[in-house]
């Protein structure tokens, strides 16, 4: 915890990078998640295309039906098995998974809000801001300046 607290201290490419190991970890620990997926071994399999499903086209998809038919799942099904391996449902891990993404693009590039609107897959810069805001308490250009501020 103490190194934690101390990070302000350190240069600002540090922090970054710091940030960039933090965000990276805690995604290769929601997609190995542990007892409650070695529970039923379908359920991982499912929830694994789920997440590999995710990783390739969140940018152009926040539907889960449309994740459940590519998969060839029910919506349902597809719900069941991602809230047995991360405790979110579906939907939930889909807008998790886009504002992490937004947040590692507003963090690690110079990109405007509009150009990472367009990366992730959002009609309008409006939408993406609002999106944001909904999960986050915080427009895009707020959480930037928090994140880059030493």
């Amino acid at each position: 915890m103490a190194t934690c607290s101390r990070t302000g201290l350190l240069p600002l490419d540090a922090q970054v990078e710091l940030v960039r190991h933090l965000l990276s970890a805690l995604v290769l620990r929601l997609s190995h998640l542990g007892p409650r997926e070695q529970a039923r071994p379908e359920g991982n399999e499912v929830f694994l295309a789920f997440h590999r499903a995710v990783r390739g086209s969140f940018a152009t998809s926040r539907r889960v039906d449309e994740y459940a038919q590519a998969l060839g799942y029910s919506p349902r099904t597809l719900t069941r098995a991602v809230l047995a391996a991360t405790g979110r449902t579906a939907k939930q891990y889909l807008d998790d998974y886009t504002v992490l993404e937004a947040k590692r693009l507003l963090v690690h590039t110079d990109l405007a809000a509009a150009g990472i609107a367009g990366r992730l897959g959002f009609a309008t810069p409006a939408s993406f801001a609002k999106f944001f805001r909904q999960h986050t308490d915080r427009t895009p250009t707020d959480f930037r300046r928090g994140a880059r501020t030493p």
